[in-house]
């Protein structure tokens, strides 16, 4: 929403119908998305807001199921596995905190899916899709131009779809604006943000300055997404899952991506199924997935109520995945370490203060949104580090574990069975 003169209209959150929404008051929560990401919710802003609330619940748990359906096609593992490695990282996330990323991992798997059928028109359309959420979708993008060149027109009529639906909802200079200023204003705004799991995040949390940290963590997923083609190319020519052409690329950008948070992380699951499929023999593959399957920093949204669905979908990939006389003791300690895992941070959080006297002395009418979400950050996103800390520790440890299984399959003169 902008004011007549050109600039955003802050108006806070309590005076809307703030019974579906609990922020405090004074606090302009940014959408910091292309004018076409927002064509859909000016849509839905037409509809009473509980029920444009209803209606995009429903779009989330569409996406959830399509992007299930879409990697039972992809791999041969059993449907409860892609359910529970799915269900809370992309389900869960995308209902409660009505995140557009299962939009955009449904449509990155549907990309995967159509390239694995070599229906390149169709994969550039599910990959422009994706690009609702852009550093998701960029480099299922830019994958499937470098990896299949007949894509190239397709993708490119989409790219100018995109940009005229943009300019024919906002105008120029707020796309301008979108692009010059928006961008790298919230990339500020979140770069101390104990919810973030950004590279960016870790190398601000060390010292390191947030403008360098940023421009490292930018460098860093231009890199990723080269050498996710590479890699990807590599697995795809040596197994025929090209579906890896698209997934592997997204999958080593998010992780190393300058905005990061739990919700993009699913992005990452159709990856390590894939890689699963492949290399049911790699022991390390396994704890890789449970970690991933669980949105460990939503820790403290659900109370006790959260450990045990931790619980429930460790154990069930558990008894999924493992064989054997091992799987008894594997589902035990999986369910034990995912409870107390997602347990434990509760009793490192302490009361953080209402920032509404904050927020009301930093509020400007005439600024950016991040100008608020800045200051909220600043004031609350930075507490209870030790907590976060204990939450976001499982998932860093399974981006690594994937990179490194993702390297060793690459460059391993075992040709990985499929």
């Amino acid at each position: 929403m902008r004011r007549s003169d050109g600039h955003p209209a802050c108006r806070p959150v309590s005076q809307r119908a703030a019974r579906h929404l609990r922020a405090p008051a004074y606090l302009t929560v940014p959408a910091p998305l292309p004018g076409y990401a927002l064509a859909p919710f000016a849509l839905l802003a037409l509809l009473p807001f509980g029920i444009a609330a209803f209606v995009w619940t429903l779009v989330v748990l569409a996406s959830l199921i399509f992007t299930v359906m879409w990697m039972r096609a992809l791999t041969s593992l059993p449907a409860t596995t892609v359910v529970a490695a799915l269900v809370l990282s992309d389900g869960y996330v995308g209902v409660t905190l009505g995140q557009i990323a299962p939009l955009a991992i449904a449509a990155v798997v549907g990309a995967a899916l159509a390239v694995q059928r070599e229906k390149l028109t169709l994969a550039a359309c599910a990959a422009a899709l994706a690009m609702i959420e852009p550093h998701i979708g960029l480099p299922a993008c830019i994958a499937l131009a470098v990896c299949r060149p007949k894509a190239l027109a397709p993708l490119a009529l989409c790219a100018a779809v995109l940009a005229a639906l943009s300019v024919a909802l906002l105008g120029w200079p707020l796309c301008h604006e979108y692009l010059t200023a928006v961008l790298s204003a919230h990339a500020f705004s979140e770069v101390n943000n104990v919810k973030q799991l950004s590279f960016a995040y870790i190398l601000h949390r060390f010292g390191v300055g947030a403008s360098l940290a940023l421009a490292i963590s930018d460098a860093l997923y231009v890199a990723l997404i080269a050498i996710g083609i590479a890699v990807a190319s590599t697995l795809a020519r040596r197994t025929g899952r090209t579906s890896l052409l698209i997934l592997v690329p997204v999958a080593l950008a998010v992780a190393g991506a300058p905005f990061t948070h739990i919700a993009q992380i699913a992005a990452v699951v159709p990856a390590a199924l894939v890689l699963l499929d492949i290399r049911r023999d790699d022991v390390w593959l396994v704890p890789t997935v449970i970690l991933l399957a669980v949105p460990w920093p939503q820790f403290a949204s659900l109370g006790t109520t959260f450990p045990l669905l931790a619980a429930l979908v460790a154990g069930t990939l558990a008894y999924d995945l493992v064989a054997g006389r091992a799987r008894t003791a594997a589902i035990v300690i999986a369910c034990a370490l995912a409870f107390f895992a997602t347990a434990l941070p509760a009793d490192a959080l302490t009361a953080v203060a209402d920032p509404s006297r904050q927020l009301l002395a930093s509020y400007d009418a005439r600024a950016l949104a991040e100008t608020s979400w800045s200051a909220y950050v600043n004031t609350v996103g930075t507490q209870n580090q030790l907590a976060y800390d204990m939450a976001r520790a499982p998932t860093w440890l399974a981006l690594l574990l994937l990179c490194y299984r993702l390297g060793i399959a690459a460059t391993s003169s075992t040709k990985p069975r499929c």
